[in-house]
């Protein structure tokens, strides 16, 4: 029957069509499987009765989905459709009006204007915010607030089509996706280093435009001409936990909408510490990306897989045991944090070496470079600090320190052989046997502007990598993530060591009870 201006057109939506998954991407892989497609279809019905006074609101269209499954699709609230009529001319419903809490799939949308008797009539569905039932907007910049949510949905650029089916005001559709999904769960395999990082962002960067507003009037997307296109989307999280080893929605899920096609893709995933207040990018490519209407691609990512564990044991000067290697000590692990515990006299087998000087290490410094090799290491070892380098420590995540030439590169640089290192320093000290240098304030010091280089070197294969792992006085560590100070093995009855930071490559000596780390020169 036919309806004048003013009645009202109910149209009863089920289930959004199920986004179904593509492919679960291989470890930062570049192929995708096909044979994991599916089209999977959500289930129409149509009713076209009145659904009563529903004052239940959700705050946008969202989704539930399981990995490897289809995801589950819901209108809020606050959609609105726009429908075709006899006169082919699109006119904007009213908010949608749910059925029930429990199957939020269902809704009744209904117009004041236009004349709707004809069968198949076009739907379309331009987002939460549209306005306009050609024009769909994929945002380039989406917000997720809660792990595995997908809230986000309807503003972020969600759209479809279908056609109604019925007659005299009466219809039925069910809504066909044609944006495309990205469903992200990084994971962190340093079960240490997890529960102390967060996701704070995910960009999307792809060869080809991804975001932006597109044209919508044959209800698929295409670009329009005279618009701008942004290859980018950022994601942006609420510090979403990484302590899974696993892929895990619950954990970290995160979506995206982004504009079909295929890709190249390079993902910039974001992670802090808060501990440290250290944030760096971990970067993973994609090629080939095959991103489908109405399908969601799933994507992992192991986060700290290039980034480099350290599990350092510190030592007074020489010791036989390392410096918490006893019952009851308690370790602090975080810079300016304290312990209890440490070793106080040498009858604690953590105690330095005693003998007298000048001493040659026989336990845990012996096999630390002695104090001429350090020199060569310091002044002529070319140093490079590297600000971008990114490792961990006792769970927690740090960045920076200083690169050194081998110490066979440095003798073929200089003309010696090898073995002439550990003789005499670059100076004409013989370290190991002759006190003055024990009677200057600094030994060795290389401060100067511009005599530290501020960034990796680009031949890294001749270099070797000193991170700055700080050093404990007494139950306190100190200066972790700024200064790396290693011992020599010899003494002079002081402990040579040697310094690194940001603009310090330096030899000295200090007390011999401080703890620093046992390391492996190259």
């Amino acid at each position: 029957m036919s309806k004048s201006m003013k009645q009202l057109t109910q149209f009863a939506a089920c289930a959004i069509a199920a986004l179904s998954v593509v492919a679960c991407s291989s470890e930062d892989s570049a192929q995708q499987d096909n044979a994991k497609q599916n089209t999977a279809k959500g289930v129409a019905t149509f009713d076209g009765s009145q659904p009563g006074n529903d004052t239940r609101a959700l705050t946008r269209t969202t989704a539930t989905y399981t990995l490897g499954g289809d995801a589950k699709v819901f209108w809020s609230s606050a959609d609105k459709i726009f429908v075709q009529d006899d006169a082919n001319t699109f006119h904007q419903s009213n908010a949608a009006n749910l059925y029930n809490p429990s199957n939020k799939a269902k809704a009744i949308f209904s117009l004041a204007s236009g004349s709707f008797t004809l069968n198949n009539r076009e739907v379309r569905y331009t987002g939460e915010n549209g306005t306009d039932a050609n024009t769909v907007t994929i945002a380039s910049t989406q917000t997720q607030t809660t792990a595995n949510d997908f809230s986000h949905l309807g503003t972020s650029g969600d759209c479809g089509t279908a056609t109604a089916t019925g007659s005299n005001g009466n219809y039925t559709f069910t809504l066909n996706h044609k944006a495309s999904y990205l469903c992200f769960v990084p994971r962190c395999m340093n079960t240490d280093l997890g529960p102390n990082i967060k996701l704070t962002k995910i960009k999307v960067t792809a060869d080809q435009p991804i975001a932006g507003k597109y044209d919508f009037s044959t209800g698929s997307l295409a670009q329009k001409a005279g618009e701008t296109y942004s290859n980018t989307i950022t994601l942006n999280t609420s510090d979403f936990s990484l302590n899974t080893t696993t892929p895990s929605l619950a954990t970290n899920g995160a979506y995206m909408v982004v504009a079909p096609g295929t890709y190249n893709f390079t993902i910039t995933y974001t992670i802090k510490d808060p501990a440290t207040n250290v944030e760096d990018d971990i970067v993973k490519t994609i090629a080939s990306y095959n991103c489908q209407e109405g399908k969601i691609n799933d994507i992992t990512a192991w986060i700290d897989k290039d980034i480099t564990r350290y599990d350092p044991e510190y030592y007074m000067w020489d010791a036989r045991k390392s410096y918490w290697d006893a019952t009851g000590v308690v370790q602090p692990k975080l810079k300016d944090t304290t312990g209890n515990g440490s070793a106080t006299s040498s009858s604690d087998s953590r105690w330095f070496n005693t003998a007298a000087a000048p001493n040659v290490a026989s336990y845990s410094a012996k096999d630390m470079p002695n104090a001429n090799l350090m020199v060569w290491y310091c002044v002529k070892g070319q140093p490079h600090w590297d600000a971008e380098i990114l490792w961990t420590v006792f769970g927690h995540l740090y960045k920076g320190g200083m690169w050194y030439l081998k110490k066979a590169k440095i003798a073929a640089m200089n003309g010696k052989n090898v073995n002439d290192l550990d003789v005499i320093s670059p100076d004409g000290y013989d370290r190991r046997t002759d006190l003055s240098p024990v009677l200057s304030s600094y030994n060795v010091l290389n401060e100067a502007p511009g005599a530290i280089t501020q960034s990796a070197p680009s031949n890294k294969n001749d270099y070797f990598f000193l991170p700055p792992l700080g050093y404990y006085i007494g139950n306190k560590l100190v200066l972790l993530g700024e200064h790396g100070v290693f011992w020599s093995s010899n003494s002079q009855g002081f402990g040579y060591h040697m310094t690194i930071a940001k603009n310090l490559s330096r030899v000295n000596n200090c007390d011999q009870n401080l703890g620093f780390p046992k390391w492996t020169f190259e």
